[in-house]
């Protein structure tokens, strides 16, 4: 093939790349003239082979060691070749790192060169034809490849030449190839990431500092085989680079927000489920989980310590620089509100009207009241619950829950049992969010004066 037919060749999406693919195609296989139908790829010296994602090469002029070497690189799935990184000089060379610290270097009106030392009299390796195969991978599926008769090249097309027609980028985004000089975290960061990703598939619903914790006593078996997966993930994700960016692609930052806070609002569910079921039911053993007042806020208050640690991590970066990540405030935001709201509607006695009889409910209002535990104390020095966080929110964020906050304040202004700096930094949040979209609308906006 000419080096102008290949450069109207594409990348194509429906290229055959899997193992179910190539045995799909090797099930089926293009017939060819020079193929019979019952003629195997890994006859003892065949004339064509079949490589894993389903193209044939003709290698009739190779000699016997050279087909051995074909087949590893070709054919074999096992063949322990993997792509590490790649790069291009400035004098348009191109090296290919591989496992075990080989190097392939492609330069143009040059034979190909690798430093495992296996080639000899000129003739490639089995990493040569591998490399030969991924490049060779654009070309149709229906055709018969000719190899160059030392294997260093498609015939007639230098491995340089296909490089520059696609550009190494193209080769490596549709390989997952890792380009030197890519934006890759350094170790430590790595291994960080890795954990917070896989944290979004733990069985039990751990969240991602849970997840990382070395403490292993509450975990279900299942949750500390899952965690002994994570060294190796790691160790895999330090090793090849394209491998980590591969699950970069699969568990993106915005999926991993989605995934926290799905556990968080589950957790607040759980929360107030469990203090019901303690109402209803008292302090027996039962097997659906139960909270007193007492428990349920402390476990509210942890699930704020929590996602405020989680944006602490997300929001502010090494050196020390707060970004902005809308979804992450907003979706905090809204779990914030849902427990004001919940706390905020039960300002009562919880046991006055509970069935159960056998014990004496507590009558002190910071133990049988979760508005009183829990925004009772509010001063400066105490902090207000919620509030202090949403008042580390952008404006805009916290007025989209302009109607859900005025209802709390309504809610909240007519019982004595609120504080009233509670109640002042309440109306004062619901204010400036009122200023800020007022003063963007641009209705009440000052006019500017002439530069």
């Amino acid at each position: 093939m000419s080096a102008e037919e290949l450069s109207k060749l594409s990348l194509r999406d429906t290229m055959v790349t899997t193992r179910a693919g190539a045995a799909r195609l090797r099930t089926n296989p293009p017939q060819t003239p020079q193929e019979s139908p019952t003629s195997s790829p890994i006859s003892p010296t065949p004339s064509l082979i079949e490589s894993t994602n389903g193209h044939i090469y003709d290698i009739s002029t190779f000699d016997d060691e050279l087909r051995r070497r074909a087949k590893i690189g070709l054919v074999k799935d096992d063949n322990n070749i993997r792509m590490r990184f790649c790069r291009e000089t400035d004098d348009g060379a191109f090296f290919f790192n591989l496992d075990d610290d080989i190097t392939i270097k492609v330069e143009e009106g040059r034979v190909p060169k690798c430093s495992c030392g296996n080639v000899q009299n000129e003739k490639a390796c089995k990493h040569i034809f591998w490399f030969i195969g991924q490049l060779s991978s654009v070309l149709p599926t229906n055709q018969t490849i000719q190899l160059a008769g030392d294997g260093s090249s498609v015939k007639n097309t230098h491995p340089a030449e296909v490089l520059k027609m696609r550009s190494l980028q193209a080769f490596a985004d549709h390989f997952h190839w890792v380009v030197e000089g890519e934006d890759l975290p350094d170790t430590d960061e790595l291994i960080d990431e890795v954990a917070n990703m896989m944290s979004c598939f733990e069985p039990n619903g751990l969240l991602p500092a849970e997840f990382k914790s070395e403490d292993t006593r509450e975990l279900s078996e299942q949750s500390r085989m899952f965690r002994e997966l994570r060294p190796i993930v790691i160790q895999h994700a330090i090793r090849y680079p394209a491998f980590f960016m591969q699950l970069q692609e699969l568990c993106s930052p915005e999926f991993q927000v989605k995934v926290f806070f799905e556990k968080i609002n589950k957790r607040i569910d759980e929360a107030f489920n469990a203090l019901d079921e303690y109402i209803e039911r008292g302090p027996t053993n039962h097997r659906t989980p139960s909270l007193d007042v007492v428990s349920c806020a402390a476990r509210l208050e942890g699930l704020v310590e929590k996602i405020e640690e989680y944006r602490e991590d997300s929001l502010v970066s090494n050196a020390g620089e707060r970004r902005d990540d809308t979804e992450i405030e907003r979706l905090a935001a809204l779990a914030y509100v849902r427990m004001l709201e919940e706390v905020t509607s039960r300002n009562n006695d919880a046991y006055a009207n509970s069935p159960w009889v056998t014990t004496e409910p507590p009558s002190d209002p910071m133990r049988n009241n979760l508005f009183v535990r829990l925004i009772g104390p509010a001063s400066e020095e105490n902090g207000f619950f919620v509030l202090d966080k949403l008042q580390d929110m952008a404006p805009h964020v916290v007025r989209h829950h302009g109607v859900d906050l005025g209802e709390i304040e309504n809610r909240v202004r007519n019982t004595p049992l609120t504080p009233p700096a509670y109640l002042s930094v309440l109306r004062s949040l619901i204010q400036e969010s009122r200023k800020r979209a007022a003063s963007q609308s641009g209705g009440n906006s000052p006019k500017r004066t002439m530069q």
